[in-house]
């Protein structure tokens, strides 16, 4: 009796003496810390990084901290991608072309006329996609977890002079995000493609370096583009897709609830994001119609535009031996989200 009792007061008093009394070990564990990198301010996407944040910290009961830290106050999208892989920063959500630097295939969401424009449903063309189930995985190869994918917007061009058909386009300087199918498309249309961190573009409009841009209407609207360039052109050549994603290295760590509760909230987020984009979209433009000439470009010189486009980047990318697979997979799930 003696000797078992002295057993248990030598086993108590050890696992008083590391922490791990049973039953007081998450109490007394202190709440993780998740940092979510975000490149714009106070528009839409910023709103998405901040709901993003709340679920997480509200879900978790507060074992988990999460903040949304915005206007590149982590680093530009590059160098914040980088710190996500390697675990510093924990979460991001923004344009999926971005994430081509470590995911080259993923830069085909960027193909012209590929995707619906309105927000819901680029969400659920992504989410019926084999090609984004595919992106998934290869993405888990390059230290990102995607938890899913949703929709932005539609984008058109914001210049600064206007825009009547895709001649007036020709010669002309457009910030895009470096991504190989939007560059591609305009030497497509004999434009100049020049691939910039979006914190340059206001100053590069405002001082000539730019004649043009393309973008949302929230994007623009809220990020105060419109004040240097006084032209929209509504073509939806392109639509953004946008991803929701944690550092593999940092989400792999954590306690198989924790990761139940990121995935919850990311998913949580992609519904918010939904409405919110489609709200923030329609009430944007219509903002930018009482403030700059926005105009529609005729429906002959969008086919213009498509035509150029397939006969170009879609075939060259078609040709390509490693996105070549990834084009027919795409051009499936457009086939059967259509038929729905």
């Amino acid at each position: 009796m003696n000797r078992s009792i002295s057993k248990v007061a030598f086993l108590a008093a050890s696992l008083l003496a590391a922490g791990t009394v049973p039953g007081q070990a998450n109490a007394a564990a202190p709440a993780i810390n998740m940092l979510i990198g975000n490149a714009t301010a106070n528009d839409t996407q910023a709103a998405a990084n901040d709901k993003f944040a709340e679920l997480v910290t509200k879900y978790s009961n507060g074992r988990i901290t999460a903040s949304a830290r915005h206007g590149e106050s982590l680093g530009n999208n590059a160098q914040m991608l980088a710190a996500l892989q390697a675990g510093s920063v924990h979460g991001m959500i923004y344009p999926a072309g971005f994430m081509s630097r470590a995911v080259p295939e993923l830069a085909l969401f960027d193909m012209p006329f590929l995707l619906p424009g309105a927000p819901a449903k680029i969400t659920a063309f992504a989410a019926q996609s084999k090609f984004a189930a595919e992106m998934i995985k290869l993405a888990e190869t390059k230290g990102i977890h995607i938890i899913g994918f949703h929709g932005i917007g539609p984008q058109s061009f914001l210049t600064k002079f206007p825009v009547n058909k895709l001649a007036d386009i020709q010669g002309k300087k457009f910030r895009v995000i470096p991504s190989p199918p939007r560059v591609g498309a305009y030497q497509d249309w004999s434009a100049v493609a020049r691939p910039m961190e979006f914190s340059e573009v206001y100053t590069a409009l405002q001082q000539g370096n730019l004649d043009g841009m393309e973008n949302p209407p929230d994007v623009i609207y809220k990020m105060k583009m419109h004040e240097v360039a006084k032209y929209y052109t509504i073509t939806e050549h392109f639509a953004f897709a946008s991803n929701v994603i944690v550092s593999k290295k940092w989400f792999d760590a954590l306690p198989k609830d924790l990761q139940g509760v990121v995935t919850k909230a990311g998913k949580d987020t992609i519904a918010f994001a939904d409405v919110a984009y489609t709200k923030s979209q329609a009430d944007s433009l219509e903002a930018m119609r009482k403030a700059i000439t926005v105009t529609n470009m005729p429906p002959a010189e969008i086919q213009k535009m498509r035509d150029l486009a397939r006969k170009g980047v879609w075939a060259r990318m078609k040709a390509d031996p490693q996105k070549g697979p990834m084009v027919k997979i795409l051009e499936e799930d457009v086939a059967r989200f259509n038929k729905k």
